[in-house]
Order: structure tokens, then C-alpha cells, then sequence
């Protein structure tokens, strides 16, 4: 918090050490009412002289969100309040108030409403391959095997062998469909997860993933515990299966590793490659909704998410989730 005073009568204006700080002015520097005007975004100049005279020539409490352009070129968010005093013929003589940066809160809301239009296009675009998948693959294969049951049927009376053979072979056929259709499933929603439990439901992801993909997956529990409340399950759950499609997608690695861990009232999970890595730094400016998504959903239970790569040298993915201690644990 920054303290600052405006003098109506002799034009001064006061800003203490955290407020000069905030505007980006050193502490031996001078500073009038043009300093306020150009440490002010050009965007927000406007607007925040005119509330700022219109409350203090009207007796109102001046409040005013803006940014601050700084003399170094970077952009701070500031929150100010004031409130002004009066002779008895209520003319302004001064306002003194309050300014906090809230450059923070400011990226957090920004970071907010990106990932919440992101994740409407993903649905959307979740949607639309669903649409795609039963229309162009399943509603077609569909009709392929009710065409077949026909044939079949008109060659049972002609060649009852021939009509076996074709029914082995349109029994295999929706066979495959079944098992496209639960991998499809799958995707959407971890039944597994819910039925099982989360130790079996993350074990059989892992394994369903390393047949469908031909990599060795190194998979270790240690003192995890037997029963996991459901929203921490499934939000490690999706954590687990978006790093390992990422690792599949980016890091080229052959081998990954999945560990589950409960630690200090913390159930941790560690996805691993020793793959191509990539700069940790640099994909901050391009973070994928992926990476998104799985930081939001450990945030979203108090938790916490963080990723290390470096390049040649693998990536680590890794979040922690607030966890009671448990009643029993398994260890693999």
C-alpha cells in the first residue's frame, strides 16, 4: 500500500517511498501533478482525471482502478482511493488516499477469462469430433454390419457355411466397434475411475495407454492411500491422462514414468519422460490448454502444479492435492 496527498490550494502532490515505487520514480525525484498525468496509460489517462476532479469538486470518495506506464516500459495495475477535505464553503483544499498495485490480481482475472474461452472452444471443438467419430465412423460402420446381418441372412437357406463366415466376420467387426466405442467413452469419462476407485482406475489408465500407444510405462505407488475423495481422484486422474498424451504428443520419448505418492497430508503425482524436453520459460508465452487445465484443477482443491523440463533432458510434470491422512495405503 502506497499513501499519497494532494494540496488543492498550493497544486503539491505527495507520494510516499511504496508509492513512487508503484509509478516507477526514484525516491529523490520530483514530483507534480504532470508526473501523476504521465505515469498514467495513455488508454486510462481520460477516464481517471475526470473521475478523480468530478469526485473531488463534488465532496464523493474518488476510487479509480488503472494502469501506471513506467518510465522502465512495464505496465502495473493500480487500484487508489481518496477522499477529499473542504472549507465551510465546501471548496476543495485537499485529498489525501491510498493506492495498491494489484498488477497481480489484474493477470489472474486476464489468465481467467482466456482459459474460460479456451475451454468453450475445446468443448466446442470436443463436440464437433464427436459429431465427426458417430457420423463418419460408427454410423457407417453400422450400416456396413446391418448390410452384412442382410447378406447373411439370405445366404443361410442357399449356403449355410458361407452364411457362418460371414457371421464370424460381422461378429468380429462389432467387436471393434464395441471396443472403439468404450475407448471413445473412455476419453470423456473414466468409468473405471468411478466404479473401481482411484488406485485400480489410475493403474488400468496407465495400462490402457502404454498397449494403445507401444511404450514401456514404469508405474510405482507409495503409501497411496485406499480411498481418495472423488474430487481429487478425478482431478489426478485427468492430470495423469494429459501429461501422458502430452508426453506422447511433444517429448518422443519411449518410456515414461507415473508416480503416485501421499507425503505431509499431500497426495502427489510425478508424470516423467526422459525425453526431448523444451524451455520452460519460453512455452509460458504459448502454455497449451492442456497445461492450463490440469494448473486450474489442482488450484481449484488448494493444490499445486508445476512442470520442469529442460532441453535434452526430459520433462517432469508434477501436482500436489490436500489430503486427509488416510485410513490404509497401498505400495507398489
Amino acid at each position: 500500500m502506497g499513501l499519497w496527498y494532494w494540496n488543492e490550494v498550493t497544486n503539491e502532490l505527495f507520494w510516499d517511498a511504496k508509492t513512487r515505487e508503484m509509478f516507477g520514480v526514484p525516491v529523490d525525484g520530483e514530483v507534480t501533478l504532470e508526473s501523476f498525468y504521465r505515469a498514467l496509460h495513455p488508454d486510462d489517462a481520460e477516464r481517471v482525471t475526470k473521475t478523480w476532479r468530478n469526485t473531488f469538486e463534488h465532496g464523493l470518495p474518488y476510487e479509480a482502478e488503472y494502469r501506471s506506464h513506467r518510465p522502465d516500459g512495464t505496465t502495473r495495475w493500480i487500484y487508489a482511493r481518496g477522499d477529499g477535505y473542504y472549507d465551510d464553503a465546501a471548496k476543495p483544499i485537499c485529498m489525501v488516499g491510498v493506492v495498491f498495485d494489484v498488477t497481480e490480481r489484474k493477470e489472474i482475472e486476464q489468465e481467467r477469462l482466456e482459459l474460460s474461452g479456451r475451454l468453450i472452444k475445446a468443448q466446442e471443438d470436443e463436440r464437433s469430433y464427436l459429431a465427426r467419430e458417430l457420423h463418419d465412423d460408427f454410423s457407417q460402420r453400422l450400416a456396413l454390419l446391418a448390410l452384412g446381418l442382410e447378406n447373411a441372412a439370405e445366404s443361410i437357406s442357399e449356403s449355410p457355411e458361407r452364411a457362418n463366415q460371414q457371421l464370424y466376420a460381422l461378429l468380429n467387426s462389432a467387436g471393434e466397434i464395441g471396443a472403439d466405442l468404450h475407448t471413445l467413452s473412455h476419453r470423456l469419462h473414466s468409468s473405471t475411475l468411478q466404479s473401481l476407485g482411484f488406485v485400480p482406475g489410475i493403474s488400468a489408465l496407465c495400462k490402457e495407454f502404454a498397449t494403445q500407444q507401444d511404450l514401456e510405462l514404469d508405474y510405482s505407488l507409495k503409501n497411496v492411500p485406499t480411498s481418495v475423495p472423488p474430487d481429487a481422484a478425478l482431478c489426478l486422474f485427468r492430470i495423469v491422462q494429459e501429461g501422458l498424451r502430452n508426453m506422447k504428443r511433444h517429448s518422443g520419448a519411449s518410456k515414461a514414468f507415473v508416480i503416485l505418492e501421499w507425503d505431509d497430508d499431500k497426495l502427489n503425482v510425478c508424470v516423467r519422460d526422459e525425453g526431448k524436453g523444451f524451455d520452460v520459460k519460453e512455452s509460458k508465452k504459448t502454455e497449451g490448454l492442456g497445461i492450463r487445465s490440469m494448473r486450474e484443477r489442482a488450484r481449484l482443491l488448494g493444490g499445486r502444479f508445476e512442470i520442469h523440463s529442460e532441453l535434452g533432458k526430459g520433462t517432469k510434470i508434477e501436482a500436489w492435492v490436500p489430503l486427509r491422512p488416510p485410513s490404509g495405503v497401498v505400495n507398489d
